[in-house]
């Protein structure tokens, strides 16, 4: 549901004690469209931070939860508080989208996502993927396999009736009102289809039911055919 600016973000459980979520209000170019942080618990009991919003108020509430172990900027475009972030858990390991290497170098992170988990890291919690085909997605995007829950940002997204007005005419435009999938914008730097059927069934093959986006409702169930909807273009 669309986050309306005067609304404080809240830390709040997805699935019971492994995966957590805060939707906060962002602007894009003006439009508000807001975004969401997602917070899984690792085999070990610590926690791995995807897209991080302005911590404010959810800061208290993510220490409860546990020790900050791992932060994650998945695409190009989100990083924008991911400074601050790493500034409140510096001991937080940080890696980024492989254009953001080159775009932030100010961030201390340890090194760009790729085809699987760096060793040592979260690879018995979590598998990943890199997005393939686009000319400008550089988006890596991830199964958290204990609660079967794939977790993206802009490779697909949903605008819905208690958007903006703005924003939902973006999304009719864009073809994302009312319909998962990746918008126009996206669609027309895909270059390498081979690549990107690639990546979507290697997606595809894995476990999973639920689906957290960055932009749009939280899917509780039949995720995986959402998402074969949102891609049967390319199959």
């Amino acid at each position: 549901m669309y986050t309306p600016s005067s609304l404080v973000p809240k830390l709040v459980p997805f699935v019971d004690d492994q995966v957590w979520t805060a939707r906060a209000p962002l602007r894009f170019y003006g439009v508000p469209m807001g975004s969401r942080m997602t917070v899984c618990r690792l085999a070990d009991g610590r926690l791995w931070v995807h897209s991080p919003i302005e911590l404010g108020t959810i800061q208290a509430a993510l220490d409860r939860l546990g020790e900050v172990a791992f932060a994650v900027a998945p695409n190009f475009l989100h990083h924008l508080f991911m400074g601050p972030f790493v500034a409140a858990y510096p001991r937080a390991r940080l890696f980024v989208s492989p254009k953001l290497v080159e775009k932030r170098p100010d961030l201390p992170a340890e090194a760009a996502l790729g085809d699987h988990p760096p060793l040592g890291t979260w690879e018995d919690t979590l598998d990943q993927a890199p997005f393939r085909g686009s000319s400008l997605l550089d988006e890596v995007v991830f199964l958290h396999r204990p609660s079967r829950t794939l977790i993206l940002c802009d490779a697909c997204m949903c605008m819905h009736r208690d958007a903006p007005l703005g924003w939902r005419l973006l999304g009719r435009i864009g073809g994302i009102y009312e319909h998962y999938g990746p918008p126009l914008e996206i669609k027309l730097t895909f270059r390498d289809k081979a690549a990107l059927r690639g990546f979507v069934e290697r997606v595809l093959s894995w476990d999973f039911d639920r689906i957290v986006l960055s932009h749009g409702d939280l899917i509780e169930t039949g995720g995986k055919e959402v998402f074969r909807r949102a891609y049967e273009f390319c199959l």
